[in-house]
């Protein structure tokens, strides 16, 4: 029974010293995705951030889904998404896939951590938006380990392909001050 009950106590210290030192050797967290290199979008036509960005998002959601991502298009998701002289609607849908705006953003205490909460369930990314600039990308990933937002820039010299968030045309000289200036967003239901 000693022997039993020293096993146990045994097995109990490794458990708890495994515990203790796990968390120092795993490595960080990668949220949202890698999208394929084809994904890229670039604005062909002046104030069309949103859309593009739209695009993109949409893109890569169906890329994910294993659905023909070639055939979303500025053109197809402008009909459904894109009202001329007012920009991306609040809401819309094509097909089966709805989009909504969420301005709450605006509000958030702690924006970076929302982000990075949005990009757990939304994997195929969000459009991100500035009023101030005024302008929006897409963002569709965090890494931990560097603690670094990726994203598509839609004009023409910053985008085609990823970058860190620090350096889009978001205003702000810091992530965490392009952050700070996002007040809107768009994302997949």
């Amino acid at each position: 029974m000693k022997k039993a009950m020293k096993m146990i106590a045994l097995c109990c210290a490794l458990a708890l010293m495994t515990a203790l030192t796990g968390p120092t050797l795993a490595e960080g967290m990668y949220y949202g995705s890698h999208p394929a290199d084809d994904i890229y979008q670039t604005q062909t036509i002046a104030h069309t951030c949103t859309l593009i960005a739209a695009t993109m998002m949409l893109r890569n959601y169906s890329y994910q889904h294993g659905s023909p991502y070639e055939q979303v298009t500025e053109t197809g998701v402008g009909r459904f998404a894109w009202t001329k002289g007012w920009g991306l609607q609040r809401d819309f849908t094509i097909g089966q896939v709805s989009v909504t705006q969420n301005p709450d953003i605006g509000n958030c205490v702690d924006k970076k951590a929302y982000l990075i909460n949005v990009l757990t369930y939304h994997p195929e990314g969000v459009v991100i938006y500035d009023t101030g600039a005024p302008h929006a990308i897409w963002l569709f990933g965090y890494d931990e380990d560097s603690d670094t937002f990726y994203c598509a820039d839609t004009i023409n010299s910053k985008g085609g392909h990823a970058i860190p968030l620090v350096e889009s045309i978001i205003n702000g000289k810091t992530q965490q001050d392009k952050i700070n200036t996002i007040d809107k967003i768009w994302y997949i239901l």
